[in-house]
């Protein structure tokens, strides 16, 4: 048999391969649209390319944060006279504290110092998160009052912590939810492994679990398309101030501009001012 002959015979069993990879995907994105259809899922067909374009982009964004805030999970000082109370940073699931480079550096910028705190590789549970958002907490509170930041599953990891602790909730100011599936995802019924099915609307650490205390203002958003969280109604915790930003994606609420400059907004915002829903 001559190398030509060989070569080809690769080709086609790699070309194979690929198509049947390629299909096997197809086959299942049509079974999993099919199924979530009428559980709100948000994603008209024709706009699939661009979802995923910008979530693409944003997962590339998250990548070189990582290597550029690689260790500095840690304080990170305000550069600018201070102007607000620290932050602290709660990332989601399979994520890190570099998540959130971009928006702790805005806020170094216009006075506000933070920390980030990275808990790990996923676990089984959603429990065996708590113990190091405890430990920032704890720490946190020893600065004095606080404002914190919680991306998708780190919003649920927050509630849990302070159900654990109540008393470190004492010097919390504002919560900001970013996506966060407080009431569940119908995602997770695809994903029925470890940490995501504790994330599924009929779990019970989801049902049992308490609300945040009443005297803190929280501010829960959502995106208008969510292939991770949804129905988006289950991002909104009732009695907080309730955002619907565009098509940034479940990752662009992190990276994308819209979303930075919001979410810097709401930590801005007077403590006396009065309740907003806003959508858009």
């Amino acid at each position: 048999m001559s190398a030509v002959h060989v070569a080809i015979g690769v080709a086609g069993v790699l070309a194979a391969t690929v198509l049947g990879i390629a299909g096997w995907l197809w086959f299942s994105w049509r079974r999993f649209v099919s199924y979530h259809a009428h559980k709100g899922l948000p994603l008209p067909e024709g706009e699939l390319g661009r979802y995923f374009r910008v979530e693409i982009l944003s997962m590339i964004t998250l990548g070189l944060w990582s290597v550029r805030a690689w260790h500095r999970d840690g304080w990170m000082d305000a550069e600018a006279p201070l102007s607000g109370p620290p932050v602290l940073c709660i990332h989601g699931i399979t994520q890190a504290g570099s998540n959130y480079w971009g928006l702790r550096r805005i806020l170094a910028r216009r006075g506000r110092s933070s920390m980030a705190v990275s808990y790990g590789r996923v676990r089984r549970t959603l429990v065996a998160h708590v113990p190091p958002v405890v430990a920032a907490l704890r720490e946190m509170d020893g600065r004095g009052p606080f404002d914190v930041v919680a991306h998708s599953m780190g919003g649920v990891v927050l509630r849990l912590a302070l159900a654990t602790e109540p008393d470190l909730a004492r010097n919390i100011r504002r919560v900001v939810t970013l996506g966060s599936p407080h009431f569940g995802t119908a995602a997770a019924r695809a994903i029925r492994i470890g940490t995501v099915r504790s994330l599924g609307r009929r779990s019970p650490e989801i049902a049992e679990m308490p609300p945040l205390p009443k005297r803190i203002r929280v501010t829960t958003v959502s995106v208008a398309r969510d292939l991770l969280v949804y129905p988006r109604d289950t991002c909104h915790l009732p009695g907080a101030e309730h955002i619907e930003l565009p098509d940034l994606g479940h990752t662009g609420l992190l990276t994308r501009p819209e979303g930075i400059t919001r979410v810097v907004a709401v930590l801005e915002a007077p403590d006396d001012e009065a309740d907003t829903r806003t959508a858009g």
